[in-house]
């Protein structure tokens, strides 16, 4: 099987896989969300951020570097050891400091779900180095199945304990998901592949540090990007406002995480054993798909919100629709990133990603702190979509600087499906507008846009972005066998 096959069967798994837990997990937020308040939900996800931003400080790709230079059993033991304990070492100093931390965030109530919380997530180190195996042999269907295992029992268990313990329901169904997705994952790979420790090798170790320190900034900007975020919203607006606006951002993330990161997941392996003079193409073409798939939820969640939130949501959550509408659109704008990204580190020029990254990270935060002292939390949110959009220009015209790719045709590729919802989301606008004098029930009038948005976005591609179409077909049928010649 090709490079190229067993990349677009491993996006396929991920897909199929990815998508099924996430309706799980949407299904069990609505749920959840009669349970947990808003400001007991924005406490939660204070500690996971402080406990996140140690995991990145400590975090030095590992993993990528076993993929880009196929590391031996040795060097992957070695590897698996050093990432461990430098997790052990964070969470120790998270757990320490957590009530200074949450007097800084102004939730002094966060530190009671730091202990659960450091103990799931150094079970997700522990289980690292097998994934990362899994990935660099392309078994892209064992890592979908167990995430996405992983996912449906974190629902499950979160929604049993909620009634009951509230906030600390998210903990204890972090810590389940954890420890089965370890145990599923270190069965999965013979320990000798990953744990056979023979003796520090100090070179090798200084070529790990040495690869992965930038790729830890990388990852602290993104960090930065996506959490801290939700700490200025914490100080400016309370944990209440706060709470909202995390749950927001995780529904407006969920084509990007559940659809363009299990996409993405495949890009950097795949891009690393093609010959390089493939590469540029299959970027392009990756970022085209990307956009084609990716493109009319993220606009098409927008479009919905208010009919979503006023279907799903109490009046405590009422603050979410505006939030939630421009969060969707505007995160639109981060897997456009990402196949050059990828092709950055296949290429293993992760400085210039670190560049990009930090301008990410310096206009987004800026901008929510800015927009969001101006006009609000819902002009904060405009922040985001600054932020991102400046990552992707950067990135991609920093990789057409050193490499062949060819910023024209990836821009052009990525922008056709973008083009293609603007009718969706207008259309699903003037439906809601003219449908507000008849008082339909909130959830046949969310059908009623949902399947309007649809119809319309598939007019649309064949208006604007038909060569989009004609590259997932012509996926499709290379995947089912050889097409009938004309």
């Amino acid at each position: 099987m090709s490079i190229e096959k067993a990349a677009a069967r491993g996006v396929v798994w991920n897909l199929v896989t990815g998508l099924g837990a996430r309706v799980v997990s949407l299904v069990g937020t609505l749920v959840l969300t009669r349970f947990i308040a808003p400001a007991e939900y924005g406490e939660v996800s204070a500690a996971l951020i402080c406990i996140q931003t140690a995991n990145v400080l400590t975090f030095f790709a590992f993993g990528q570097y076993l993929i880009a230079f196929r590391s031996k059993p040795s060097v992957v033991s070695q590897a698996a050891v050093l990432h461990f304990g430098l997790g052990v070492l964070a969470m120790a100093v998270v757990y320490s400091l957590r009530g200074q931390l949450g007097e800084f965030v102004e939730a002094p109530q966060m530190g009671r779900y730091i202990g659960g919380l450091a103990i799931a997530h150094l079970l997700d180190r522990a289980r690292s180095m097998p994934e990362r195996l899994l990935v660099r042999e392309l078994r892209f269907r064992d890592v979908a199945i167990i995430n996405s295992i992983g996912e449906v029992t974190f629902t499950a268990v979160a929604l049993s304990a909620a009634s009951r313990y509230g906030g600390y329901a998210i903990v204890i169904a972090g810590l389940v998901r954890s420890t089965t997705t370890f145990l599923l994952f270190v069965r999965k790979v013979p320990r000798s592949e990953w744990l056979s420790f023979a003796g520090a090798d100090w070179r090798e170790a200084r070529k790990m540090l040495a690869y992965g320190t930038p790729i830890l900034f990388v990852a602290l900007c993104e960090r930065a990007s996506s959490s801290w975020d939700n700490v200025l919203m914490l100080r400016m607006f309370g944990p209440s406002l706060m709470g909202c606006y995390a749950l927001s951002y995780s529904l407006a993330e969920t084509p990007v995480i559940y659809v363009a990161e299990r996409m993405g997941d495949v890009l950097m392996p795949a891009f690393s054993k093609m010959d390089p003079k493939d590469r540029p193409g299959a970027v392009v073409r990756a970022a085209a798909l990307m956009s084609l798939v990716v493109a009319p939820l993220g606009v098409g969640l927008g479009s919905i919100a208010p009919t979503l939130v006023h279907a799903f949501f109490d009046k405590r959550w009422a603050e979410m629709a505006g939030i939630l509408t421009v969060l969707s659109c505007m995160t639109i704008f981060q897997p456009a990133s990402w196949p050059a990204g990828a092709y950055l580190e296949a290429e293993r020029k992760p400085r210039l990603v670190l560049i990009a990254s930090v301008a990410r990270a310096i206009a987004l935060l800026s901008g929510v702190a800015v927009l969001g002292k101006l006009g609000g939390p819902v002009w904060a949110c405009v922040g985001v979509g600054i932020g991102f959009t400046v990552y992707t220009v950067s990135i991609v015209g920093l990789a057409a600087l050193v490499t062949p790719l060819p910023v024209g045709r990836y821009f052009i590729s990525v922008m056709r499906p973008l083009l293609a919802c603007a009718p969706m989301f207008l259309s699903v606008l003037a439906l809601r507008q003219f449908l507000a004098p008849m008082h339909i029930p909130a959830g046949v009038q969310l059908a009623l846009e949902i399947v309007l948005g649809g119809v319309v976005y598939v007019l649309g591609l064949f208006v604007f972005a038909r060569p989009n179409v004609h590259e997932l077909i012509g996926l499709v049928r290379d995947r089912r066998g050889p097409a009938p010649s004309a």
